[in-house]
């Protein structure tokens, strides 16, 4: 069964978003790019793929826009995480 799971935690100078899910998970060699506008993982099957490979592009460009930091790791496979490490101030 698949799962999301959203965590936030703050300190005194941030604010760190954590979304972790189980799904298919995204080959090492993708990572560097899925952040890149108009980039979409491949997959087997073309038919299925849905989107535009925009929506990562837009959140890397509200966070660099506000100094926040994102980072993801992925385990093909197994799932997904993306921490996004927002200041307060």
């Amino acid at each position: 069964k698949a799962s999301i799971i959203l965590d936030i935690k703050q300190n005194t100078n941030n604010v760190v978003l954590t979304i972790s899910d189980s799904g298919i998970g995204i080959e090492k060699e993708h990572l560097d790019k899925i952040f890149d506008k108009l980039y979409r993982v491949p997959t087997g099957n073309i038919h299925n793929v849905k989107g535009f490979g925009l929506g990562l592009n837009y959140v890397k460009r509200i966070c660099d826009g506000y100094s926040w930091d994102i980072k993801v790791t992925s385990r093909f496979g197994q799932g997904t995480t993306f921490v996004i490490t927002m200041n307060k101030e």
